[in-house]
């Protein structure tokens, strides 16, 4: 982790207006801080939780726009698979700029096999679950806090989830 913040770090101090910022070309793409998606530590003894909350929001913002180094932060943040993202982690600069953490992220998930859409009926993965998903995006993506994120996440359990809002993680849940 240590290594792959004080890159971050040391090459965010180069950039001015008239230096440009380091750029390293990946595969796929670039990014102003010289890391490769080996840098981005991994889950074991939190050190990608550690890395993840120590950067900014711009510092993620930056970083995402390699393809390869969001392949990497989003599987990290998916890290045990089977579980469904109330925090969709194709948003997360948007949960990033809400303060929200690593941790966050990943403990209010909910398992796949538990989780039921009504209003089309279905399970996660089956009929239903792209209508879900894209209504979920909607809403974090007209959000302008994540306390209005949170109020229209239940909202929207109430009427697309069985069980509703009770079907959230308790974290999510406004009662």
């Amino acid at each position: 982790m240590a290594d792959a913040y004080n890159k971050l770090k040391a090459n965010k101090n180069e950039v001015t207006p008239n230096k440009p910022a380091i750029t390293k070309t990946t595969e796929v793409g670039s990014n102003a801080y010289g890391l490769i998606s080996e840098d981005i530590p991994s889950v074991r003894n939190e050190e990608f939780n550690k890395f993840f909350n120590s950067l900014t929001s711009d510092e993620l913002n930056e970083i995402w726009k390699d393809s390869k180094l969001r392949e990497t932060i989003e599987d990290r943040l998916r890290q045990p698979g089977g579980l469904h993202e109330w925090h969709l982690v194709s948003r997360t600069p948007k949960f990033k700029e809400w303060g929200i953490t690593a941790e966050q992220i990943k403990e209010l998930r909910s398992s796949t096999k538990d989780v039921e859409f009504v209003n089309p009926k279905g399970k996660h993965g089956g009929k239903g679950s792209t209508t879900a998903h894209n209504e979920l995006l909607k809403i974090i993506d007209s959000s302008l806090d994540y306390n209005t994120f949170k109020r229209r996440l239940n909202n929207w359990a109430n009427y697309r989830l069985d069980g509703g809002i009770d079907s959230l993680p308790n974290g999510l849940q406004i009662k």
